[in-house]
């Protein structure tokens, strides 16, 4: 490997080139997969650290079509959000308490939701104006289900993608500015075996596509593949 990847400190000029980082952690994924997976999971943080889009949509842009995208899987908010108004203050909040924890999906069915930290029990009904679809499971608090498929991606580059959808009137998911989660669209593709990198897409008003946020999902560190 050309790096270690520690943590989200290093100097910009010292991460190595995308493409190469990509190709030396798909090699390493064929004898060490459980290195790989940590040091996947590693160089997204750091560029995370650094809101470096430029890096993050190359790296979706040579994503694959998810494999074994099933079961509870960790999460982090890779970067921060952006290209909405909300995004400044959901920032903020987010260095207090992340919230988000990851996803569950259930891949025989296409059926999927978030896991979030408790606290989301009482800041969600008023950040969405009264949604109560939120359950504690296991000491985490789990909503805002989704289907999913494969998919095309709807900007550029154009990939094979897991598409989720969260507009499905059975979920009931809140539409509100504050929390439009109904109106966006998560995709998310594969770069190492065990972990992925997925994007979140919100549609306004006017039918554009906007990009908002990178997310990241892995399988457990020691859960087998």
């Amino acid at each position: 490997m050309t790096a270690d990847l520690k943590g989200v400190d290093m100097p910009a000029e010292h991460l190595p080139n995308t493409t190469v980082m990509l190709d030396e952690l798909r090699a390493l994924a064929e004898h060490s997969p459980t290195r790989a997976r940590t040091e996947t999971w590693s160089y997204l943080r750091a560029l995370g650290g650094r809101d470096d889009h430029n890096a993050l949509s190359q790296l979706f842009g040579a994503g694959v079509e998810p494999r074994d995208l099933d079961g509870k899987l960790e999460g982090q908010i890779v970067g921060k959000l952006f290209g909405i108004p909300e995004a400044a203050l959901a920032n903020q909040l987010m260095k207090i308490d992340p919230t988000w924890r990851g996803k569950s999906f259930d891949l025989a069915a296409g059926t999927g939701l978030n896991r979030l930290s408790p606290i989301a029990l009482l800041a969600m009904p008023l950040v969405t104006f009264g949604y109560l679809g939120l359950r504690m499971v296991g000491g985490e608090a789990e909503g805002f289900h989704f289907h999913h498929r494969v998919d095309r991606g709807l900007i550029e580059p154009r990939v094979t993608v897991r598409a989720l959808d969260y507009g499905v009137p059975q979920h009931k998911n809140p539409g509100v500015r504050t929390f439009p989660i109904r109106k966006t669209r998560d995709e998310i593709v594969e770069l190492t075996p065990g972990v992925y990198l997925g994007r979140a897409l919100l549609f306004t008003r006017t039918e554009e596509i906007r990009l908002i946020a990178y997310f990241a999902l892995r399988h457990p560190v020691g859960s087998p593949l």
